[in-house]
């Protein structure tokens, strides 16, 4: 528990969960799992292409088309599939996945119940592996909301940058917000505290120029 003596006493803690509390990034891992399972979806490979290019341009250009990007993906990689089909899809992938950084395990079994863990990826996903890997679950899981439209999943609600300062969140007053990404600046802004976890030196660099308070850590499985 040493690595945690700088954690704050008192108060909320935020943390993203994908290459965060984390390795790699487990909303694309379950995306690729999937596509693999089912396989026929390639058939609408261009509409996933399309996707991509869409999710990738400027922002500016289209407020929402990160969600628009990622709803297209999403819809023709799960078209047809059933919800049991989902539930046990993201049970299966779970699975596969490598489980919690040391320090993020020792910090979310210390610090539990001021946690809350904040994702773009999609809720079910977050809180399987979660519920895999420790007793107790943080005190609140927020991702991605998703539903079925003309009979594809789709983020009804993408959690992703300044989306994820939902009022209840802006409301908190954080003494601590950890992430990997710059995409989680408004994130990481909050906190009294700012960890960014296992930066290369030029995503540190980008990020103290916005934020100087912020502290790099290297975690480890």
């Amino acid at each position: 528990m040493s690595r945690l003596e700088a954690v704050p006493p008192k108060g909320w803690i935020l943390a993203d969960f994908d290459d965060t509390l984390a390795p790699d990034d487990s909303h694309a891992g379950l995306l690729r799992f999937i596509l693999r399972r089912r396989l026929w979806p390639l058939l609408l490979l261009p509409v996933i292409a399309l996707g991509g290019l869409v999710y990738l341009l400027p922002s500016r250009l289209l407020p929402s088309q990160r969600r628009l990007g990622i709803s297209l993906i999403w819809w023709a990689i799960t078209l047809g599939l059933s919800p049991l089909g989902w539930r046990k899809l993201v049970r299966a992938y779970c699975r596969t996945r490598p489980g919690l950084f040391r320090e993020a395990r020792a910090l979310l079994m210390a610090e539990r119940a001021r946690c809350w863990v904040i994702s773009a990826s999609p809720r079910a996903l977050v809180r399987a592996q979660l519920h895999r890997q420790l007793p107790r679950l943080p005190h609140r899981i927020t991702g991605s909301r998703m539903g079925y439209r003309l009979g594809g999943l789709v983020p009804r609600f993408y959690c992703h940058g300044q989306h994820k300062l939902l009022p209840e969140i802006r409301a908190l007053a954080p003494v601590l917000s950890l992430s990997d990404s710059p995409h989680d600046l408004p994130l990481l802004a909050l906190g009294e505290q700012a960890w960014l976890i296992n930066p290369s030196p030029a995503r540190l660099q980008k990020i103290q120029a916005q934020l100087p308070r912020i502290l790099p850590k290297r975690w480890s499985l």
